[in-house]
Parts: C-alpha cells; sequence; structure tokens
C-alpha cells in the first residue's frame, strides 16, 4: 500500500484526534493511536500516512509518521495532562471534575479566643435561664451558629466551582441574630472572608454589638439596653 503525503490541518490534543489535508485534495481523519514517532502532533507539520476507512466508513489514516521521522515513542500516544499555572491552581481557583469530592482546606481555629469571646454572651444566656427560664436565647445561639458555619462552608464551596455566591448580607445577618460563634469558626477554618476588609469590619461591628448588649446587662442591669429602647420608642411614637 502506497504511503500519502499530507498536512496536519486540525488536531485536539485532549480528545487525540485530529484531520489531515491530503496532497489531492482530500480531508482525512486520524487518531492519536495511529501516530508514530516521537512527539505529539502538531497542526502545520508534513506527514505521511496510509489511507484506509475507520468503523464508520469514512476516510481514516493509519500508520501517520512525521515526515523526518527519526524514531518511534509509545509515550505520544498517551494523553497528557493539563498543566495550570500557579495562579490557576490555588484552592479558590482551582476547578472541581465531576464525580470528584470538595475537600476545603482546613486551618486552626483559635479556640481560647473564641472562648474569650463567648465568655461574656454564655454567662448572660445561662444567667436568664436561671433567672427566668429562658431557654430560647441560648437556643438562638446555638441554632443560628450552625447555619452560620454551614453557610460560609457553602459559600467557600461555590467559591471553589464557581457558582454563584451567598450575599454577604445573608452571612451577616444570620450573625447578627447570634450565629456570630459559628462565623468565626468558619472564617478561621476555612480562612474565608478574614482578608476583606469591609466585611471584617461588618463582622467585628456585630461581634462588639454582641459583647456591649451583654455587658450592659449583667454590670448594667440593663440600664443602657433601656434607654436605647426608650429613646427608640419616642421616636417612632406618633
Amino acid at each position: 500500500m502506497q504511503e500519502i503525503t499530507g498536512r496536519i490541518d486540525h488536531w485536539d490534543d485532549q480528545k487525540g484526534y485530529g484531520f489531515i489535508f491530503a496532497d489531492d485534495g482530500r480531508k482525512v481523519f486520524f487518531h492519536i493511536s495511529s501516530m508514530r514517532g516521537a512527539q505529539r502532533p502538531q497542526v502545520g507539520e508534513d506527514v505521511h500516512f496510509l489511507l484506509g476507512r475507520g468503523e464508520q466508513g469514512r476516510l481514516s489514516a493509519s500508520h501517520v509518521r512525521h515526515s523526518k521521522l527519526a524514531l518511534d515513542s509509545a509515550k505520544i500516544r498517551i494523553k497528557p495532562r493539563i498543566i495550570e499555572s500557579k495562579k490557576d491552581s490555588s484552592p479558590s481557583r482551582k476547578p472541581v471534575r465531576p464525580g470528584n469530592k470538595l475537600r476545603l482546606r482546613e486551618h486552626t481555629v483559635p479556640w481560647i479566643k473564641l472562648f474569650l469571646l463567648v465568655t461574656l454572651p454564655l454567662v448572660g444566656a445561662l444567667s436568664l435561664v436561671r433567672d427566668y427560664g429562658t431557654f430560647w436565647i441560648l437556643g438562638a445561639y446555638i441554632v443560628a451558629s450552625f447555619i452560620t458555619y454551614y453557610f460560609y462552608w457553602d459559600d467557600k464551596r461555590r467559591a471553589k466551582v464557581s457558582e454563584w455566591r451567598v450575599p454577604e448580607a445573608n452571612l451577616h445577618f444570620w450573625s447578627l441574630v447570634g450565629g456570630w460563634p459559628g462565623a468565626f469558626i468558619a472564617q478561621q477554618q476555612f480562612r474565608h472572608k478574614t482578608k476583606k476588609l469591609s466585611f471584617q469590619f461588618m463582622f467585628w461591628l456585630i461581634v462588639i454589638a454582641h459583647q456591649l448588649l451583654w455587658f450592659d446587662w449583667l454590670i448594667l442591669d440593663g440600664k443602657w439596653l433601656m434607654w436605647v429602647l426608650g429613646r427608640f420608642t419616642v421616636v417612632v411614637a406618633p
């Protein structure tokens, strides 16, 4: 069988197939399995091949070789791996292939700092349980913290797979209603939202507001809170 000459007109390196524009004007399909040589095909290269027909009856090339073939290497018929730049391979940008389990990078949580932050609210909530039998505030802190933690986890996951993000207002709302301990844990564990100054400013403003509220309740017997509520009543009253 006589060899035919041509030039590679199209090549998809990931799919491993392409087309050769033969010198006689015919466009011939070829697969990487039919390639011989020491390097993978490149568009514009001159090649020699044997002409035949594939399973679907279309023209197909076999024993495709470069015009200056020196030796044959089986490695060229192995699909190449995608090499990404350091910037694109960062945890926040690296794409997740379907079927692969998403793993969020975890970091150590400063538990001592968290303990110091929750001490005042915890003492205040327990005092309400002791003096008034009010459990719902303590429960609200726990439930809101779990919900807030989930939203941070989901937002981090969405960022890694380039999906629509959880609105920051949503994260702040659940922190405001008592979920800020869960938000603190998620921020530190996932290193999420820790570098955005405007977000951190609002978050810590919420934490300080909770600290002041319980300080007023425990130390000042709620005088500051009563004063604020009184001023608010005067403003909204007709």
